[in-house]
């Protein structure tokens, strides 16, 4: 029958391998995350990425992969890639644009101009505006 004092000491041993053994799987992680990271950011030094369970995300939560020098999405939806095309094919309608934007303008305009505090119609009133 073992004491006391040997089931402790081979306690302590067996957490001191086991903490070891964790230790260098994190560590060889790391490293390979960091390595993951670099090349990313040798290419778009700019990007944003997060990396979990060793897979890398880019700041809009998509799954990125590096492929012949390119940081491309790791998955491709066919739809999104579907609708992005049918999008482009369609022709610019600058007109319209404008003349919504103008209205935007104009509604900003008038919340403003409605929402001015004391001082400031005070301000805008001595300058002349």
């Amino acid at each position: 029958m073992r004491s006391a004092k040997d089931r402790t000491i081979e306690k302590k041993r067996r957490q001191q391998v086991t903490g070891a053994k964790r230790t260098e799987r994190s560590r060889a992680r790391r490293i390979s995350n960091k390595h993951k990271r670099q090349e990313i950011h040798a290419i778009d030094p700019n990007l944003k990425v997060f990396i979990m369970n060793q897979k890398i995300y880019d700041i809009h939560g998509t799954e990125i992969e590096v492929m012949d020098g390119k940081i491309r999405a790791a998955k491709l939806d066919d739809e999104i890639i579907k609708a992005t095309m049918d999008f482009c094919k369609e022709p610019a309608d600058f007109d319209s644009a404008v003349e919504e934007y103008k209205e935007v303008v104009d509604v900003v305009e008038k919340i403003e101009t409605r929402n001015k505090s004391a001082f400031r119609r005070l301000t805008d009133k001595l300058r002349g505006d």
